[in-house]
């Protein structure tokens, strides 16, 4: 997950306050001084105003899964989340406004650089071993999967930054009859993270652990199949513009499958 640098954004089922990240049910913040940051007075009456109550964020680290009922997530939004958790698991997708699903070919033409003070923020590698010294960890491994045989159109450093080295990375490949693959990560226990779960929403698993699959389309057909699950340390996701959008049930088991194949060294 990145962690957005933003003073307020709206996405598709996702917002971001300062240092919290929400996405398809998913909220995080960053530890900072050995307590997690506490929204100010204006950004609670902002994020209230979209559907999410940042008081009732967590304010311990680690993973927390709660309900939606329970959750930060609140009037307009928690209804528009129910909604989509019902047809998502009714039909296998749930259609959004096609603004609400990234192009994520065009982004990477389209999205210039911006400038921190580390000079890193959406800086493109083309290989791990060009990246790798900028990030606190070493990435999840693709070797012996669909994604190690092929190129890597990109990589960029994700999440936060500690002594100008990166707790996240963004790869993306793309797959000759499967689609656009992207996959993002990024560590949290070590940089004293909280992130909560909303658990209506996992409704899938990658080897043994609690995962949120979906696939939103548009009416003109705009596709985008994402996975993401939580480990006891870092938080993964990968998203998926198909070749072919219409086949819902073979790109998710496509998508689910190569989840299930990262980190397993050969």
């Amino acid at each position: 997950m990145s962690t957005l640098r933003k003073s307020f954004s709206v996405l598709s089922a996702a917002i971001a306050i300062a240092l919290v990240t929400s996405r398809a049910g998913v909220l995080s913040a960053q530890d900072r001084g050995g307590e997690l940051p506490r929204p100010s007075s204006s950004a609670v009456a902002e994020a209230q105003a979209e559907g999410l109550d940042l008081r009732r964020l967590p304010v311990t680290r680690g993973l927390h899964i709660v309900s939606l009922d329970d959750s930060p997530f609140v009037g307009a939004m928690a209804l528009q989340m129910r909604g989509e958790i019902a047809e998502q698991a009714k039909t296998g997708t749930y259609m959004v406004e096609k603004a609400k699903i990234p192009d994520l070919r065009a982004a990477m033409n389209t999205v210039k650089p911006a400038r921190t003070m580390s000079g890193l923020l959406n800086k493109r590698f083309h290989s791990l071993a060009d990246i790798r010294p900028h990030l606190q960890y070493a990435p999840i491994s693709v070797e012996g999967t669909v994604l190690d045989s092929q190129p890597m159109v990109e990589a960029t450093t994700a999440g936060g930054v500690t002594d100008g080295r990166w707790s996240g990375v963004t790869r993306s490949w793309d797959i000759a009859g499967l689609g656009f693959v992207q996959l993002d990560e990024s560590e949290y226990r070590e940089t004293g993270g909280s992130i909560t779960l909303v658990k209506e929403w996992l409704n899938s698993d990658v080897n043994g652990t609690p995962a949120t699959l979906k696939t939103m389309r548009s009416a003109d057909g705009a596709t985008l199949v994402s996975i993401s699950w939580v480990t006891e340390s870092t938080d993964y996701r990968l998203n998926l513009q198909p070749v072919h959008a219409d086949a819902v049930e073979a790109n998710q088991r496509a998508l689910r499958d190569l989840a299930t194949k990262l980190g397993r060294r050969t």
